[in-house]
């Protein structure tokens, strides 16, 4: 793939705003539509704008798929501590959706990940 210099402009102008539109999806989800995985995808979209935009970079499959297991294992420890400690279901509702949202988008961004690694 050739790195396009437009491309590279546009995604350092557009991923900030990306990530904080992600974060926002995933934070507004217990209130209106949207949640963890909706935010999670577009928060994938946003590390996969810079990773086409500077195709030599390479992402260590390794490293997400530690990421996203220990992520699954706060997650279960969100809801063993909810089902345990009752905490209030605002607080609880953001950080499942926290959770789910970024175990999201590390499981998109290695899952594309891998399809790119086999197109080369």
């Amino acid at each position: 793939m050739k790195n396009s210099r437009l491309l590279v402009q546009v995604s350092r102008m557009v991923f900030p705003f990306i990530i904080l539109f992600g974060f926002y999806i995933i934070l507004n989800g217990a209130t209106s539509p949207g949640g963890g995985f909706q935010g999670g995808a577009i928060l994938t979209t946003g590390f996969l704008i810079t990773y086409f935009s500077k195709p030599t970079r390479t992402i260590n499959l390794h490293r997400l798929v530690i990421v996203e297991k220990n992520l699954f294992f706060i997650l279960l420890l969100v809801v063993l501590t909810h089902y345990f400690l009752p905490t209030p279901p605002a607080l609880y509702l953001i950080a499942m959706n926290l959770i789910i949202g970024l175990k999201v988008a590390v499981g998109l961004t290695a899952v594309v990940a891998v399809f790119i690694e086999e197109g080369r």
